[in-house]
């Protein structure tokens, strides 16, 4: 039960760096890993997007090829939602976190994030024991960019080519596409050839978030990111509170849990 709760803790602080605008560590923008779910399109963002609320389901499917054919293959689902006034909530297991699922004893198990920024609180909801852990977060106000995070980071690289891959509709969606190329030249990382690390992104400016993500990195694989079964009407408004059954503990993680 403790690790099961320095898991959740250890989630609801990065989520809380998160809308903070801080970054997970991992291997550069939108790059693989077991927690490249916690993102943007997840709800979990440093922005409030007002006026513009969905229903979806967010699937990362990782690849990767070995030497000798073999292949690994995951691929993790969540839940999310937001409302009107901002509110997001990302629902999902712990089951499919990488090295974290060892930690778990009951695989069906869920855990929900919600952001309020009206309230100026984030929630973690642990179904399992009926708990939750709120604290105080400050969320940053609508911007005007038309792009997300991900697709400005690379166009400020010096070692990115941007490619401007037009309009299109994905899931009854309008969207926005950009390719970009990240060189590492040779030598950098100890690699005898330069290793190009490929992004094709597709964003819709009217939900403000990335609908469909395509990374090829030859050090890690390929990541593919997508929303299905997009639902533009207004979410229930219970999804964005926890149930009053619900225990309330206050705070974030207790003093030696990493964060």
């Amino acid at each position: 039960m403790r690790l099961r709760c320095a898991v959740i803790l250890i989630l609801a602080t990065t989520a809380g760096a998160s809308a903070q605008g801080r970054r997970f560590p991992g291997p550069g923008p939108m790059g693989p890993g077991d927690f490249a779910f916690i993102r943007g399109e997840f709800g979990i963002a440093n922005k409030v997007v007002q006026g513009a609320p969905y229903t979806a389901q967010a699937v990362t499917q990782f690849t990767r090829t070995l030497a000798d054919g073999n292949r690994i293959q995951r691929t993790t689902s969540a839940s999310v939602a937001r409302d009107s006034d901002g509110r997001t909530r990302t629902e999902r297991t712990l089951e499919a976190i990488g090295p974290l699922a060892a930690l778990r004893s009951d695989s069906r198990g869920k855990t929900v994030f919600i952001n309020d920024p009206v309230a100026g609180i984030g929630y973690v909801l642990d179904p399992n024991s009926h708990t939750v852990r709120q604290r105080p977060i400050s969320f940053r106000g609508p911007r005007n960019s038309q792009a997300p995070r991900e697709m400005r980071m690379l166009a400020r690289d010096a070692a990115a080519k941007s490619e401007d891959l037009g309009t299109q509709t994905i899931q009854g969606v309008n969207v926005q596409g950009r390719r970009a190329t990240r060189t590492i030249p040779a030598g950098q990382a100890g690699n005898q050839l330069p290793i190009d690390i490929v992004t094709e992104t597709w964003y819709s400016p009217d939900l403000q978030v990335v609908v469909m993500s395509r990374t090829s990195d030859p050090r890690f694989g390929q990541t593919l990111y997508q929303l299905t079964n997009i639902n533009r009407a207004e979410p229930d408004r219970t999804l964005f509170v926890a149930p009053p059954d619900y225990t309330v503990r206050e705070g974030g993680p207790k003093k030696g849990v990493p964060q």
